[in-house]
């Protein structure tokens, strides 16, 4: 019995080997997208949270398929991806000449704050510090999403004000949403203009992205670190950008040296993925890729080797699924694409 049935694996690997080899490279991404397709169409818990699974090759969109009664004109929250997206932003706001460089020291953006006693604490800070996710801000991302924070009148001074240092800056990884709204706060601070609007000319306007909606905190500022919805057909042309190197088009929308920065090695994050400037690094995987993740199943994936993006979008208020989502793609697609 084990002799027929290595023989009936052996079989099944040959064949498939044998198929793969038959088929062009459009040919084996759209099944290989297509079985990943029926993975999240027939497991139930995936079924539920997963909303889009898109993958362009080159530029050029290969596959899309959406669920749960969403469509191409859906927008979606992306949660944390939003991170990612402020990451490029700061470094756009480098390239125009309104941040000098990641060095200045994050409270001199932060003057309208009335300092107190836990705010002169941070004045080490750099932007740097802010971007890998290693502030020194005493933090737990789960416990301390609470309304003392976010409700309050003024989220930037409240988190500046009230939560101590644990350590020394850029000494530990800790993720942290208030560093990331910080950082929006760095950029309409530097700019003069809103992060939106920022965000609008800089970036969206270049990259043809029109229908977008950004929420704010109470004291009008835009969200570093979530609550951005945009199309998924607009989040592969983020990712396409990138695999360009900062251009769109022909058009630079980025400095390739930022994007360079952003996707290198900063900070060890977990057992699945290390840290950039707020994008985060596969982990000793072949072939190596950068992507923005959020909770709920949002992914922008990008794939150099292989001229590859990637994007899901899911459930935004259930993060049950997230890893499951992710780890399809990445082990569907990514590992098995080989053209």
């Amino acid at each position: 019995m084990r002799i027929l049935f290595q023989l009936a694996l052996g079989f099944f690997v040959l064949s498939t080997v044998t198929k793969a080899q038959t088929l062009t490279g459009n040919e084996l991404l759209l099944e290989l997208a297509d079985e990943v397709n029926k993975q999240y169409t027939d497991t139930p818990i995936l079924n539920e949270d997963i909303h889009s699974l898109l993958v362009s090759k080159s530029g050029r969109l290969e596959a899309e398929y959406y669920y749960n009664g969403f469509t191409k004109d859906s927008l979606n929250n992306i949660k944390s991806v939003t991170k990612s997206i402020v990451g490029l932003l700061i470094g756009i706001a480098i390239d125009e000449g309104f941040i000098k460089d990641i060095e200045q020291p994050i409270l001199s953006f932060f003057d309208d704050c009335e300092a107190e006693e836990l705010f002169h604490e941070k004045k080490n800070i750099k932007i740097r510090d802010l971007l890998s996710m290693q502030s020194g801000i005493e933090w737990n991302n789960r416990a301390l999403i609470k309304d003392d924070w976010w409700f309050s009148d003024s989220p930037h001074c409240f988190v500046l004000n009230n939560f101590p240092m644990d350590s020394e800056p850029g000494a530990k990884f800790s993720y942290n949403s208030a560093v990331s709204h910080l950082l929006s706060g760095i950029i309409s601070r530097s700019s003069g203009i809103s992060t939106k609007d920022f965000a609008t000319k800089y970036l969206f306007d270049p990259l043809e992205i029109k229908g977008f909606y950004w929420q704010t905190d109470n004291a009008g500022e835009y969200r570093g670190n979530s609550e951005l919805y945009l199309l998924p057909r607009d989040m592969i042309k983020i990712g396409e950008m990138l695999l360009n190197e900062g251009i769109y088009k022909k058009n630079r929308v980025v400095s390739k040296s930022w994007i360079a920065q952003m996707t290198t090695y900063q900070a060890e994050g977990n057992s699945l993925m290390d840290y950039g400037f707020h994008w985060m690094l596969s982990k000793d995987d072949q072939p190596s890729f950068f992507f923005a993740g959020g909770s709920g199943g949002h992914h922008i994936f990008v794939v150099p080797s292989k001229e590859l993006v990637v994007v899901t979008t899911g459930h935004w208020d259930n993060a049950r699924s997230t890893l499951e989502i992710m780890q399809a793609v990445k082990l569907g697609i990514i590992e098995k694409f080989n053209f």
